[in-house]
């Protein structure tokens, strides 16, 4: 038997002060003096309710951090990305100051007839419209200036993975200054003003008989989104066909009334991020290495920077050593902290990580495999807990918040139980990497250098303490 697991567990059936006397529980009954009280179960937690001798423990998880910021994967034209783009700041004296820049390709909608287009046409109006679908941030009263630069090279249309690192040079400013309010609760178009000049340019790229639709892409270069410093708020550009796009109002004398072209935002848009860390995080923290914050009984998580809690299981594994025929009611990953909380208003947008895959790793960081199909089977299961296909799944496991008991939790109860019923299943080297995307797949599953998809900045930090599994079981003898 390994070391004593360091929590407490109770036997419903057994008198209290018995359990308090004996065994591992009196050496602990002093952390958890509230377990004397009885042990309250949902009815649907196992058939027969409290008629089931039910065991409870809570078991505490070692972690420290990884930084797969180096492969995040901004391009939002592959398989499983968001389809969106980031701009803005988040600075915080623990974490850093973060900024993040859009960059995007400009093509022309399908639906336009460029033979409608006069030959003198002229513009009236140059605009972007940014069709926002995240904002996270405090200070959405404040007015921001977005300015927006014509690229010095072509962003190619397809097939470039740009990582949040990439950036592409900028060849002159083409926005106008204005400042607008962000409100995310509001139905009204934001759009950020453009120079006349490149409108007129646009028009010429469109009567050009020798260019299709990527020469006048291509033509166009691309653009970039950057906001300037001073409010600390993150906003994302929704990239869906007709949810964001230069439009440029032109007038002609023939034309009774003012016409428009607009131009999709698509190609390989992608997101830069700059980041300087904060008191927290150490300064040699990324390039995929394993590393502790600098107040090591913190945890941290935030995918947009692609920092993630490595978490270990040999708690488990030193609890199922110490139980003979277990069998897992329920079994939950759990994130708590009373200062998760939810703002959704005008001026704030904030939340906790509310979508969190986990994934397996091996000791040398490589992601396995094996892992993967794990997950994918605990997900997999009907509802009357027959496997419907457990071979072909592909979706892995999602921690999820619940802003009533503010705590991030995913059910881990099959796949615990697997483990136990066939240890060989996990290996003591194995831990778990938070991400907040599914990890691409490509002809070879997961190799030594895997792609992930840029996530949210939904993010938490917590005490360690405070990520847990709680493990409701029977035992049968």
């Amino acid at each position: 038997m390994k070391n004593p697991i360091s929590t407490y567990i109770q036997n419903w059936q057994v008198n209290p002060v018995v359990s308090l006397l004996s065994g591992p529980a009196f050496l602990l009954a002093f952390f958890f003096a509230s377990c004397e009280e009885p042990i309250e179960v949902e009815g649907d937690l196992v058939p027969g309710g409290n008629n089931t001798e039910i065991r409870f423990v809570e078991i505490p998880l070692d972690l420290n951090h990884a930084a797969f910021d180096s492969l995040i994967i901004s391009t939002n034209g592959v398989t499983g990305s968001r389809g969106q783009i980031f701009v803005g700041h988040q600075s915080s004296p623990e974490i850093g100051d973060f900024t993040a820049e859009a960059y995007f390709g400009a093509l022309l909608d399908n639906d336009f007839i460029r033979d409608s287009l006069p030959a003198n046409a002229t513009a009236v109006e140059t605009r972007l419209k940014l069709g926002f679908n995240y904002f996270y941030g405090d200070e959405f009263n404040q007015a921001q200036n977005f300015i927006v630069s014509q690229l010095r090279d072509t962003l190619i249309v397809s097939g470039e993975l740009y990582s949040i690192y990439d950036e592409i040079s900028i060849e002159n400013k083409v926005s106008l200054d204005q400042e607008i309010i962000v409100n995310p609760i509001d139905t009204i178009p934001d759009y950020v003003q453009l120079s006349n000049t490149l409108g007129n340019d646009i028009l010429n790229r469109v009567r050009d008989e020798d260019l299709n639709s990527v020469g006048i892409y291509n033509a166009l270069r691309g653009f970039k989104i950057e906001v300037e410093g001073g409010v600390n708020n993150l906003q994302a550009i929704s990239l869906a066909s007709g949810e964001s796009f230069i439009e440029v109002i032109y007038s002609a004398p023939s034309l009774d009334t003012l016409k428009s072209v607009k131009f999709d935002i698509s190609g390989s848009s992608f997101t830069h991020v700059d980041f300087d860390p904060g008191s927290l995080i150490p300064s040699t923290y990324s390039g995929n290495k394993s590393f502790d914050l600098l107040d090591p009984s913190k945890a941290y998580f935030n995918n947009l920077m692609g920092i993630s809690p490595r978490v270990k299981l040999n708690g488990y594994l030193n609890f199922i050593d110490t139980v003979e025929f277990l069998q897992i009611n329920k079994a939950e990953l759990v994130i708590n902290s009373n200062d998760f909380s939810t703002a959704d208003d005008e001026s704030s947008q904030i939340r906790p990580a509310g979508n969190i895959i986990p994934y397996i790793l091996d000791r040398d960081g490589n992601i396995v495999k094996k892992g993967e199909d794990f997950w994918a089977l605990q997900s997999n299961f009907t509802t009357n807990g027959a496997p419907a296909d457990p071979n072909q799944a592909s979706s892995p496991v999602v921690l999820t918040y619940d802003d009533n008991k503010k705590e991030i939790k995913a059910d881990l109860s099959f796949f615990l139980q697997e483990i136990y019923n066939n240890p060989d299943l996990w290996n003591e080297e194995y831990d778990f990497l938070f991400t907040g995307q599914f990890i691409r797949r490509n002809q070879t599953p997961f190799n030594e250098v895997p792609k992930i998809n840029l996530g949210n900045f939904d993010n938490f930090l917590v005490d360690k303490e405070n990520i847990k599994l709680k493990i409701y079981y029977t035992t049968f003898k």
